[in-house]
């Protein structure tokens, strides 16, 4: 059978199970019924779908997109689940991945190395065709689901890892299969979760988690949310000059910055990679490097012709004219440098960290800092004053910290919002600001216009 045979034979089998869901334990299989709601997906009887027109475990790498190291997500899920490691390093939860997307070779091999340890039960089936090939179940096949590893290996119940994941991921779309919860099968597994933000195969109220941050116009008038896979989401005057969202990018796009006319942009990725649309000028990027840790945010010099990256241990890499002035990359740091910005006449810049520690480099001056604070939520990110003498730090439930010159003109505090703050962006003239969330929610301040979500 060729593999268009194949194609419409899986999904011939998937409209065939159609209310059945396979878990991930081969042993287990639950029936449940699709409903049209506005629940919650997040449910232990909730299955990741398909990827139409794909092969389970033999996804194209168009379809996929790297989150961290050894892991692969289905473009759909990366996002949030680049989110939820953001989060969990952010308030100093180690928290990793051991696989996430399972080629149909790794789920035969999960196979054999269950069924020799006794455990056949304990992977997902691989199937046979009628023409006799071998067709994956897994949902880690569709690029939907992650094991994790925290501080002591593989999660355990209870362990640090685990309690953040019950706490935290179902906000994002990650889900914990009835199955795996303990007593739920006869294997239990508290390291699996799926994501289920699209609703899921119980078609439940979906769950956006992917903006990375906000875009201004030169004006104000306008802004654009940016995705993690480099869509460019435009409301009022701010001019589209395109966006990463048809392109295979190869890792999730973390931010972005304006050129100074207003007339282009540049996107950064994870990996360093630099994508640049309207007059953004291409200076390089970290694509081609090895980095230690991925890389978190980027900023512009004043004219333009130049860039900084700074990855989650503070390392800055420099681009065009863009000069360095110092790193934390040789330091050991309480938390991971969460983002950056630079002097008004781009001779220094600063970098925040997530515990709202402030590093100076250049002629930056340090106005203070959170780091002796208790904060409620990490901080996320920071913006500097027009002159350059005061900044805001934001955290992730929308707190506002002011420094220096920066004046304090509102936060969440009163009306937190549904999904985690990612940003805080500065209206022209420092007289107010944006926040934004992770499902593109924006919240003006001062004298930020209000243009609707991005």
């Amino acid at each position: 059978m060729g593999g268009s045979g194949l194609r419409k034979w899986v999904a011939t089998f998937v409209a065939a199970v159609g209310l059945v869901s396979l878990g991930a334990v081969g042993g287990s299989v639950a029936f449940t019924a699709a409903v049209a709601s506005a629940a919650s997906p997040i449910q232990p009887n909730n299955v990741p779908t398909p990827i139409p027109g794909a092969i389970n475990g033999e996804l194209p790498q168009s379809d996929l997109v790297n989150v961290a190291p050894n892991c692969e997500a289905a473009r759909a899920a990366g996002p949030s689940l680049g989110l939820l490691l953001a989060e969990a390093r952010e308030r100093d939860v180690l928290l990793g991945t051991e696989q996430c997307y399972r080629s149909l070779q790794g789920e035969q091999l999960e196979q054999q190395i269950n069924t020799a340890a006794g455990n056949s039960a304990c992977a997902a089936p691989v199937l046979t065709a009628p023409s006799g090939a071998p067709v994956g179940t897994s949902m880690h096949g569709w690029g939907k689901a992650a094991d994790f590893f925290d501080v002591g290996g593989s999660l355990g119940f209870g362990s640090p890892g685990y309690r953040f994941l019950k706490e935290f991921a179902g906000q994002v779309g990650w889900n914990h299969p009835g199955w795996a919860e303990p007593g739920g099968s006869a294997c239990p597994e508290a390291w699996h979760w799926e994501w289920v933000g699209d609703g899921g195969t119980l078609h439940e109220s979906p769950i956006t988690a992917d903006v990375v941050g906000l875009l201004a116009s030169r004006d104000g008038r306008g802004y654009a949310g940016v995705s993690g896979l480099g869509a460019v989401n435009v409301r009022g005057d701010f001019a589209n000059r395109g966006s990463a969202a048809g392109v295979p990018i190869a890792w999730l796009i973390v931010g972005g910055a304006t050129t100074p006319d207003g007339n282009g942009y540049w996107l950064a990725g994870a990996d360093g990679g630099v994508f640049t649309f309207g007059d953004a000028g291409f200076h390089g990027s970290a694509g081609d490097l090895r980095l230690k840790q991925q890389v978190v945010g980027m900023a512009p010099t004043p004219d333009g012709k130049g860039y900084w990256l700074v990855a989650a241990d503070g390392g800055i890499f420099t681009y065009g004219d863009a000069r360095f002035y110092g790193s934390t990359g040789a330091l050991h740091l309480d938390s991971p440098v969460v983002g950056m910005a630079p002097t008004p006449d781009g001779r220094g810049y600063w970098l925040v960290a997530a515990d709202g520690g402030v590093f100076s480099f250049g002629d930056a001056r340090f106005h203070g800092s959170t780091g002796g604070m208790h904060l409620n939520s990490p901080v996320v990110g920071m913006a500097r004053t027009a002159d350059g003498g005061g900044y805001w730090l934001v955290a992730a439930d929308g707190g506002v910290f002011t420094f220096g010159d920066a004046t304090f003109r509102g936060s969440t505090g009163a009306d937190p919002p549904a999904m985690p703050v990612v940003s805080i962006t500065t209206a022209p003239g420092g007289e107010g600001y944006w926040l934004t969330t992770a499902n593109g929610e924006v919240r003006p301040f001062g004298n930020a216009a209000n243009l609707g979500s991005a």
